[in-house]
């Protein structure tokens, strides 16, 4: 192999080594960028659980209430079959 053979050669080295350089560079910056993009919606996310929270409880206080008054409802249609 004489010199210009071996000169092409560390020249496909090189553009072999830098394009797979460059693709790294690309995925990384790509994921660096949906990284922020993530950090922004979990931010939106947690302003949201508070309001998600207390609507939450509050549904859940009203299905009590709805339960006990059909507990309620019931047992007085009981008293009232077992009085006739």
């Amino acid at each position: 192999m004489d010199a210009s053979h071996g000169r092409v050669m560390m020249i496909i080295l090189v553009a072999t080594v830098l394009f797979f350089v460059g693709r790294r560079f690309q995925r990384t910056m790509d994921i660096w960028a949906g990284w922020g993009k993530a950090v922004k919606a979990a931010a939106e996310a947690a302003a949201k659980v508070p309001e998600a929270k207390s609507s939450a409880l509050s549904a859940a206080a009203r299905m009590i209430v709805v339960g006990l008054l059909a507990m309620l409802f019931l047992v007085l249609v009981v008293k009232t079959v077992q009085h006739l």
